[in-house]
């Protein structure tokens, strides 16, 4: 992420990106939206073949 250079100047400040990520309830989400896109890209459920957050949708939609 871009910080601010005058952040990076302080001596006693430490850096921790995506530390939020280190709590439960956002790994069950992570891991519950990593089974919809799995579920969905296998062709299940209501997005069958569309993942809710495919990286790169515009390849989706070249497929015959």
């Amino acid at each position: 992420p871009r910080v601010h250079p005058d952040l990076l100047a302080v001596p006693n400040v430490v850096l921790t990106p995506h530390i939020a990520s280190a709590s439960v309830a956002t790994r069950r989400a992570m891991a519950h939206l990593a089974a919809d896109n799995l579920i969905a890209a296998l062709g299940c459920g209501p997005q069958a073949g569309h993942p809710p957050t495919a990286l790169n949708p515009q390849v989706l939609a070249q497929r015959p």
